[in-house]
């Protein structure tokens, strides 16, 4: 294996692989550098959407069928407990097990010729020399790096030189329960709760022998995540939980203004894509990976192309707008003080659940989704219906 790469990708998920398999595919040579083995466990709920779908299609070379376990065409929505709208015949609502799911993306990308250095902690970054140092001290020379290390990004800190900051992110807790465990009816659809925990959701989703049920909710030193993750369990089950929680932090709008710095890119959670209203995560990772190779394909296609013009301009105008929108739209949906009406408003309208769900799979912007919930709230205060 070498130690010197036109491209090297820090991050093994959606976003490094999308990223590694492009430009493998376009004859660019890249390695990966992550700090696990895979197969390795990643805490998500395994939720995918259309446009998810629509983003791995348009990427890899890969039947989407054996992407995913689980399969539904509707859904239900809480609020404090109590049903308050559903969706049917909707279609294209998918669940993973995302051990598996990444596994596969990397091994497509191996299969492009990507070289991978797995359980490998990328320790320090020389942007000057261009060198990545791992932590058994090994040292691989780059020309371009993108950074798809996820949320504590040790390339993200080379752009915001200071630890992250816990207070701008979400905390998520779940738990993984086999069917015959879990103590009410069996569910065929997924369940989509508001109301349960403050600034965030809980979900319970099912999978091909199991149940995953989580929680994510503003991170907060004053709130007890796992007590509240515990209560929203046994509210759910019926019983307590005795098994281990799983917790792990995510962005929750915090997503990054500088991404493109010193031949560096960031993609995915470093760069914070996480969609802090539906939580739609996979598919900005897999887009943003994508976009960052074609701007290093770009760069060094001797057309004289800078990789920030190329990057920003697919960054921006698909990417950080809507979720620019999103974090508009999140403390109206999440507020103490405006949930109510937007819960009673979703409640009343046999639409909206429906507008929800094109928003989740890219067929409605954040714009018309904003206009849509202004329209029906104002009918409800001021035509009392």
């Amino acid at each position: 294996m070498k130690n010197s790469y036109t491209c090297l990708v820090a991050g093994a998920g959606p976003s490094g692989t999308a990223a590694a398999y492009t430009l493998a595919k376009n004859g660019i040579d890249v390695c990966i550098v992550d700090k696990a083995i895979f197969p390795r466990e990643k805490l998500c709920g395994g939720g995918l959407t259309r446009r998810t779908k629509n983003s791995f299609l348009d990427v890899f070379d890969l039947n989407w069928e054996d992407m995913y376990e689980y399969s539904a065409n509707s859904a239900l929505f809480y609020y404090k407990g109590h049903v308050i709208n559903k969706i049917e015949d909707y279609g294209e609502l998918y669940f993973c097990d995302r051990i598996m799911f990444d596994n596969r993306l990397l091994d497509q990308a191996t299969s492009r010729g990507v070289d991978v250095v797995p359980g490998e902690r990328v320790d320090v970054i020389d942007t000057v020399e261009k060198t990545c140092k791992l932590a058994s001290g090994r040292q691989i020379r780059y020309r371009y790096l993108i950074g798809a290390d996820g949320v504590n990004s040790v390339v993200a800190r080379q752009f915001v030189s200071r630890r992250i900051n816990r207070n701008r992110y979400a905390y998520a807790l779940q738990v993984d329960i086999h069917k015959d465990d879990y103590g009410k009816k069996e569910l065929t659809r997924p369940e989509l709760y508001f109301g349960d925990v403050a600034m965030g959701y809980g979900w319970v989703f099912p999978k091909r022998n199991s149940y995953t049920v989580g929680i994510c909710s503003r991170y907060s030193k004053t709130v007890d995540a796992r007590k509240k993750m515990m209560d929203f369990f046994a509210d759910r089950n019926g019983a307590p939980f005795k098994g281990r929680l799983k917790g792990h932090y995510i962005p929750f709008g915090n997503y990054a203004e500088r991404v493109v710095e010193n031949d560096m890119i960031l993609v995915g959670d470093a760069a914070g894509l996480v969609d802090p209203v539906t939580g739609e995560g996979i598919a900005y990772a897999i887009e943003s990976g994508y976009h960052a190779a074609v701007a290093v394909i770009a760069a060094v296609s001797g057309k004289n192309c800078n990789i920030e013009a190329v990057y920003k301009k697919k960054y921006y105008s698909a990417i950080s707008r809507e979720l620019a929108r999103a974090n508009m739209l999140q403390q109206a949906i999440y507020s103490r003080y405006t949930q109510a009406i937007v819960m009673h408003a979703l409640s009343k309208s046999r639409t909206m659940p429906y507008h929800y769900m094109d928003l989740l799979s890219g067929d409605c912007s954040y714009k018309e989704f904003i206009s849509i919930i202004q329209k029906k709230t104002k009918k409800l205060i001021f035509m009392g219906r």
